[in-house]
């Protein structure tokens, strides 16, 4: 059964004077807060470090609230191997915190991009998950590589071919749909050929990373379409509101439960 999850993160995020003000630890409490307010059994957030994570969890357990995705410390070295030895500790780290979290995802970014050296570039980064598969492993814990636009991977074939390379069960891929139909389309299709490899799932409208309920693309369909390929992990809402936030993640609450019902 699918499950979804809402991203307290980019939902207070700010655009400043000089570029995105990012949340603080008050802002993903106030998350949490909504989250539990308007029904959603299941969060996630970014980057713990420079966060008090510590009050995080207390109000994850006053709440009766799932974690489910947080991002690893020092990631997206991927591409360069003189940073591994930084980012195994950085992820041993984010273990630890992650078993206090009760949290079964670790978010990885491969760092690079687009003009990255394909070959090397390619062979790095499987180098690069070989060396943190063991540590995700041994916790019982699922590291998801997320590519962005912008950055190495361009298309999904290549992910899902390092993800074959590297050969763990517990290195999948996290599927983001905005960044995919950004990038390539034909989201559905790929899911489906490959939702053996996908660990978790992002979402927002196309183009503006908005609620999933506007944009080009038809996310009840979509959500249909997962549901019926028996993906019983996460489906993430990641996305910047419209409107006031109670009223937007109540709106994309709705079309979820209408698709999954």
């Amino acid at each position: 059964m699918v499950k979804y999850s809402l991203c307290i993160d980019l939902l207070y995020l700010e655009i400043g004077e000089h570029g995105p003000i990012f949340s603080d630890t008050e802002k993903l409490l106030a998350g949490m807060e909504l989250a539990k307010k308007t029904g959603y059994q299941a969060v996630e957030f970014w980057d713990w470090a420079g966060r008090d994570y510590e009050r995080l969890i207390a109000k994850k357990q006053e709440l009766g609230l799932d974690v489910v995705a947080i991002c690893a410390k020092d990631r997206g070295t991927l591409i360069d191997p003189s940073t591994y030895d930084k980012a195994v500790e950085g992820l041993k780290e984010t273990i630890e915190v992650a078993k206090k979290f009760e949290c079964p995802n670790i978010i990885y970014v491969p760092g690079g991009n687009p003009q990255t050296d394909r070959v090397s570039g390619h062979a790095n980064i499987v180098a690069g998950l070989k060396k943190l598969a063991p540590l995700v492993e041994e916790a019982g814990l699922t590291l998801v590589l997320e590519p962005i636009v912008g950055e190495y991977f361009t298309d999904s074939k290549e992910a899902f071919d390092v993800l074959k390379e590297v050969g763990s069960p517990n290195v999948k891929l996290l599927y983001d749909i905005f960044h995919y139909q950004t990038m390539e389309g034909n989201v559905v299709s790929v899911m489906r050929d490959n939702m053996d490899l996908i660990g978790h799932i992002h979402a927002a409208s196309v183009p503006g990373r908005n609620e999933i309920t506007d944009g080009e693309l038809n996310y009840e369909y979509i959500l249909k379409a997962i549901k019926e390929t028996g993906y019983d992990r996460y489906f993430g809402i990641e996305y910047m509101p419209t409107m006031d936030k109670e009223a937007s993640v109540t709106k994309c609450k709705e079309l979820m439960d209408k698709a999954l019902a």
